[in-house]
C-alpha cells in the first residue's frame, strides 16, 4: 500500500547520507511524503469529504445532460460550492450541501429508465473500470443523496458530443474541448480553490476517461485521498507542481511520461541545472559513456570513453533509477530504463552544485573520482553541446530511395525511415512506387521490421505492407473507444478501417523468408499497434528484444489549472484473445537484451542476433520462438 512504498523510499533515501542523500529530492517530489494524519491534522481538511465532493462534481459533469449539453459550467459549480463544503463539520452537514448542489441543478426529464452498460455481446464492452459502490453502497452519502444519483444515472446523457469529452476532428485522441487553462505566471502559486479544481479535474478524468485505471498500481482513491490535504496546504508554485507530477506518475502509463517536461520548476524539482560532459547509454543498469562533449572536463574528471558508471554520490544506479517511479509515469520498468537515458532530459546526474563523486569501471580498474559537470547556459559550454548533437544527429542532405540490407539477403526496414521510400507525390504514384520496393523485398531471404522508434509514415504498415501480405478481415487487435451511453465504459469498434484500408483488396501474398520484428523499450503507441499487425500478416514471424513501452491507445490530453495538460491512453488496446497490452507491451518471442560489452564495442546486438536467427546461426534462440 501507499504508507508501505513510503517506508521503502524512506528507508533508501536516509540510508545514504554519506552520499549527499540526494534521493531525498525523490522522496520530496513524492507524494507519498507526507502522510496523510499529519497534513489533515494541521489544516483539518477532511480529506474523505472532498472526496466525496469531487465524485459527486465529477457525476455530474460527465452524466448530467445540462453539463454535457455546456448549459451547466462544471467549473463555477465546483467553485460555488467548495466553500460550502469546507464548511461542513459532520457527514450530516456536508450530505446537506451535497444534497442543496444537486437540488439546485435539479433532475434531468423523467423518460425511459437508462440501464448500466451489459458487456452485451460479450467482449463488446470493457467494463472493468467501473465501481458505483462510492453512490449505491456509501455509508457516507445519505440515502437521499444516494437516490438523487440514481435517478440521474438512469436519466444520464448518453449522446456523442459531450461538452466535455468531444474532439470534433479527432474522435480517437486530441485534447478535451472546454476545459479553461488557468494559466498564471511561473512563479504565483495557484489559489486554492484551483488546486482543489486542478486535483478534482484529475480524478474525473481517469474516473471516465482513462480506461486502464483497473491497472493501476494504486488505487485511484486511494491516490486522491493522500493528495488532498497536500494539494490545500501547497505553498508555492514549486510545491504545486510537485504534488502534479506525484499523482501523474501513478497512472502508470508511459504515455503520460513526458509530463514533467512542462513544469516551470522541474530544474529546482530534480536539482539538474547541470549536466554531465559526456554523452552515455544504459546497459545492465549501469551508464557507460559513449561519447565525449566537453574534452576538458572530461579529463579534469578523470572521464574517458568506455568507462562504466556504477554509482553517483554513492547510489547505486539502479537504485538511483528505480526510485524515479514515484515521479514519473511509465508502465513498466523496461520503459523507464528506456527513458531516464536521455541526455536532455538529464534525469541520471542531479546534482546542487557542479560536481558529484561517480564509482566507475575502466577494464579491471575500479575507480571513484570527482565528476565535473557543466553549466549548459554557459555560453561556453553552450556552443559545446550544440556542436556535439549537430554532429551526432547529422543527416543525408539526400536520403536514398532504395531498400536497406542488414546483411546480405536480408532487407532492413526501420519503423521510422520508411518516408524516404515515397516521393509524396499523388497516392496512387506513391503505391506504385512502395509496392515495387515491397515485390523486390519479398525476394529476400529474410526481413527485418525494425520498431524501435518512432513510425514516421502511418502508411507503410496500415497499407502497403497489408496491401501485399495481408488476408481479408486483418482483425489484429481489439481496439476499445470511449462508450457514450456510459461514461468510464468502452465499446470494441469492428469497423475494417480502424484496423485496415476496407477499399484495398490484399494480395495475399505468401512470404517464405524468414522475418524478424525487433522492439524494445522505446517501441511505444503507434508502434506497438503497428507491430501487433506485423505479428498478424506474418504469423511465423518472431519478435526479438525488450519488453516494449506497454502504452497504446490515441493519447488524450486533459487541461489542468496552471497552464498544464496531463496525457494518457485515451483508449484501450487487447490482443484478439483478449491480452492486454498496456503495462504489458507486445509478446515478445526470443528476449534480448543490449550488453555493456557489445555497447562498447558499437554493435547493435538485436539487430546481429536478427541477423544470425535469418541465417540459422542460432537454434536456441530459434527453439525459443
Amino acid at each position: 500500500m501507499i504508507l508501505h512504498a513510503y517506508s521503502s523510499i524512506k528507508k533508501l533515501v536516509f540510508s545514504r547520507v554519506h552520499g549527499k542523500a540526494f534521493l531525498l529530492v525523490l522522496l520530496t517530489l513524492s507524494l507519498l511524503g507526507a502522510q496523510k494524519t499529519q497534513a489533515q491534522d494541521s489544516l483539518e481538511v477532511d480529506a474523505e469529504k472532498h472526496l466525496n465532493f469531487y465524485r459527486i462534481w465529477g457525476f455530474v459533469k460527465y452524466y448530467h445532460p445540462a453539463s454535457a449539453e455546456g448549459k451547466l459550467k462544471a467549473d463555477s459549480l465546483f467553485f460555488l460550492y467548495l466553500p460550502k463544503v469546507d464548511s461542513a463539520r459532520t457527514e450530516k452537514q456536508a450530505n446537506a450541501v451535497f444534497k442543496a448542489m444537486l437540488q439546485s441543478i435539479g433532475l434531468p426529464p423523467e423518460g425511459d429508465k437508462l440501464k448500466p452498460q451489459e458487456d452485451n455481446p460479450k467482449g463488446a464492452f470493457l467494463l472493468k473500470n467501473v465501481d458505483d459502490t462510492w453512490r449505491t453502497k456509501s455509508k457516507y452519502l445519505s440515502n437521499d443523496n444516494r437516490k438523487f444519483l440514481e435517478k440521474l444515472f438512469e436519466r444520464r446523457y448518453t449522446g456523442a458530443k459531450h461538452h466535455y469529452t468531444y474532439v470534433r476532428y479527432n474522435p480517437y485522441g486530441g485534447t478535451v474541448p472546454h476545459e479553461l487553462a488557468y494559466v498564471r505566471k511561473p512563479q504565483e502559486n495557484l489559489t486554492y480553490p484551483l488546486r482543489m479544481l486542478a486535483l478534482a479535474k484529475f480524478k474525473t478524468y481517469v474516473d471516465y476517461l482513462y480506461p486502464y485505471k483497473h491497472l493501476m498500481d494504486v488505487p485511484w482513491d486511494d491516490v486522491i485521498l493522500q493528495a488532498i490535504p497536500l494539494f490545500a496546504k501547497c505553498e508555492n508554485r514549486q510545491e504545486y507542481e510537485r504534488l502534479l507530477l506525484s499523482v501523474n506518475a501513478r497512472l502508470d502509463d508511459t504515455q503520460a511520461f513526458s509530463f514533467f517536461r512542462q513544469l516551470h520548476h522541474r530544474e529546482k524539482l530534480f536539482k539538474n541545472h547541470y549536466f554531465p560532459p559526456f554523452d552515455y547509454r544504459l546497459a545492465e543498469k549501469k551508464i557507460i559513456v559513449t561519447a565525449i562533449i566537453d574534452p576538458v572536463l572530461c579529463r579534469t574528471s578523470n572521464i574517458k570513453r568506455g568507462d562504466v558508471i556504477e554509482a553517483l554520490d554513492s547510489v547505486g544506479i539502479e537504485e538511483w533509477v528505480m526510485a524515479l517511479k514515484s515521479v514519473l509515469a511509465v508502465s513498466n520498468n523496461q520503459a523507464l530504463w528506456a527513458r531516464v537515458g536521455e541526455w536532455g532530459d538529464n534525469l541520471l546526474f542531479r546534482s546542487e552544485d557542479d560536481k558529484m563523486r561517480v564509482r566507475l569501471t575502466r577494464g579491471e580498474e575500479q575507480i571513484t573520482t570527482t565528476l565535473r559537470l557543466m553549466d549548459p547556459i554557459a555560453p561556453a559550454k553552450a556552443k559545446l553541446i550544440d556542436a556535439f548533437f549537430k554532429k551526432e544527429h547529422a543527416t543525408p542532405a539526400k536520403k536514398s530511395k532504395t531498400l536497406a540490407y542488414a546483411a546480405k539477403g536480408i532487407v532492413h526496414f526501420k519503423i521510422d525511415d520508411t518516408y524516404r521510400f515515397i516521393n509524396d507525390d499523388t497516392p496512387e504514384e506513391d503505391a506504385v512506387l512502395m509496392d515495387t520496393l515491397v515485390n523486390r523485398a519479398v525476394k529476400a531471404k529474410g526481413i527485418i521490421f525494425d520498431m524501435r522508434g518512432e513510425p514516421d509514415n502511418s502508411d507503410f504498415v496500415y497499407q502497403y505492407l497489408y496491401k501485399k501480405f495481408g488476408k481479408k478481415n486483418h482483425y489484429f487487435a481489439r481496439y476499445y473507444q470511449m462508450n457514450s451511453y456510459q461514461l468510464g465504459t468502452y465499446k470494441l469498434l469492428t469497423q475494417p478501417e480502424v484496423y485496415f484500408p476496407a477499399t484495398i483488396t490484399p494480395e495475399e501474398t505468401a512470404y517464405n523468408g524468414k522475418v524478424i520484428i525487433l522492439v524494445n523499450g522505446r517501441t511505444h503507441s503507434i508502434a506497438e499497434w503497428n507491430a501487433m499487425s506485423l505479428q498478424r500478416l506474418f504469423p511465423n514471424s518472431i519478435v526479438l528484444g525488450e519488453q516494449t513501452a506497454g502504452a497504446d491507445g490515441d493519447v488524450k490530453k486533459f487541461p489542468l489549472p496552471g497552464g498544464y495538460e496531463a496525457t494518457f491512453s485515451g483508449n484501450a488496446i487487447y490482443y484478439p484473445n483478449n491480452t492486454a497490452t498496456q503495462r504489458q507491451g507486445i509478446k515478445l518471442d526470443v528476449p534480448v537484451q543490449p550488453t555493456l560489452k557489445g555497447l562498447l564495442a558499437r554493435k547493435d546486438e538485436l539487430l546481429q542476433k536478427a541477423i544470425a536467427l535469418i541465417n540459422g546461426e542460432d537454434p536456441v534462440a530459434e527453439a525459443q520462438k
